[in-house]
């Protein structure tokens, strides 16, 4: 496949675009899900977590290495066949809408909860959606530049959360190994899904320009940072509110934010919510257009801007629907072992079947 010259985005891009697909809702409760299980060591889980993710990126990078000039949709049928290559592919776009489905609905509901209360769910929905539209139709290097950008704001959102640091209490941590390794390593597993989002490369890498070692170092960084990130937003969480609070507050870092303010601004709280909102419709995009992509490949003819509108009302009724909380922890479940099916095992199985048909290839000439 012949990328255009439109559509070449850079290894800087590329670390941008897997840290914006990998920061979404997940931040703001994952502090209330570390302290539940590993209690004052979630902090650790959470750095575990990173290493995982970054273990996963090498057999991610180890797969599309092999087929430079391919997406997934691309190099699936090399690998197993026409038609069950093809079957996979219609697979992870469901899985690719079904995330930015499940991330779309618990926007709405935490925006629904903090800021508009009374405003409908639709409605907050299709405005998100109008914007992310604007954007996955475009080429993925007019995408990548604005995810540059937008990625300057997780700096903000960091000193902002500096701020809680004047009421901090670090004996909350003490004793950090007091939940067990068994318990801090149970909530690493926790920690996977809010990272989500590095198996864009799947996706993108024969748009990237360079090396395949030059990629891989890119998304490692971009990973990098995020895992430090959402490692810091846990500890900052996990040294301000006491062990007792924890268990009642579900989004600490808005909590902590709500008890701050300036003789200008009376609610920093909003203006974190503001900028995380701009992330999460980054991370939309992300996924949208990890979906699209291969809708275009499969019945556009590779134009995937002629899928947008179908892919977008189909993630708009899954995060409609999402308000029930049974269909909400029924996305939670799919998203889950989708996840650990399509970007853990799945590609492990692929590479290793690459490299046995490779050298039964070499066996026979």
């Amino acid at each position: 496949m012949k990328i255009p010259e439109k559509s070449r985005i850079t290894q800087g891009q590329l670390m941008f675009f897997v840290i914006q697909t990998q920061v979404g809702v997940g931040i703001l409760s994952l502090p209330h899900k570390m302290q539940a299980t590993a209690k004052g060591g979630g902090w650790i889980s959470t750095l575990i977590a990173g290493l995982v993710v970054q273990v996963i990126i090498l057999i991610l990078w180890a797969l599309c290495r092999r087929f430079p000039s391919d997406t997934i949709y691309s190099f699936l049928p090399k690998i197993t066949g026409k038609l069950i290559g093809n079957l996979l592919g219609l697979a992870y776009i469901g899985y690719f809408l079904t995330s930015a489905g499940m991330i779309l609905g618990l926007f709405a509901d935490v925006v629904g909860k903090w800021v508009l209360q009374t405003t409908p769910r639709w409605a907050l929905l299709l405005l998100t959606l109008l914007t992310c539209i604007y954007l996955v139709k475009e080429h993925i290097r007019v995408i990548a530049r604005l995810f540059v950008i937008s990625s300057f704001t997780i700096i903000v959102m960091v000193i902002l959360s500096l701020f809680g640091y004047a009421h901090a209490n670090f004996t909350y941590l003490f004793p950090i190994m007091e939940a067990g390794w068994w318990n801090i390593i149970k909530a690493a597993n926790e920690a996977l899904f809010p990272l989500i989002g590095y198996e864009v490369i799947l996706v993108i890498y024969p748009f990237v320009e360079g090396k395949s070692g030059g990629k891989l170092k890119a998304a490692s960084l971009g990973n990098l940072l995020i895992s430090i990130f959402y490692t810091f937003e846990v500890f900052t969480s996990l040294v301000i509110f006491s062990p007792a609070v924890m268990p009642a507050v579900s989004e600490p870092l808005l909590y902590m934010l709500k008890g701050f303010s300036f003789q200008i601004i009376q609610r920093i709280d909003l203006i974190f919510l503001s900028l995380w909102i701009f992330i999460v419709s980054t991370a939309t995009v992300s996924w949208l257009y990890m979906a699209t992509v291969g809708l275009g490949h499969f019945f556009h003819g590779g134009e995937h801007k002629k899928a947008v509108f179908y892919a977008v009302f189909i993630v708009f009724i899954l995060a409609l629907i999402s308000q029930d909380p049974s269909i909400s922890d029924l996305y939670d479940r799919v998203i889950k072992i989708s996840h650990y099916a399509f970007v853990v095992v799945l590609p492990l199985i692929l590479l290793v079947f690459s490299y046995l048909s490779s050298k039964r290839r070499a066996l026979v000439r």
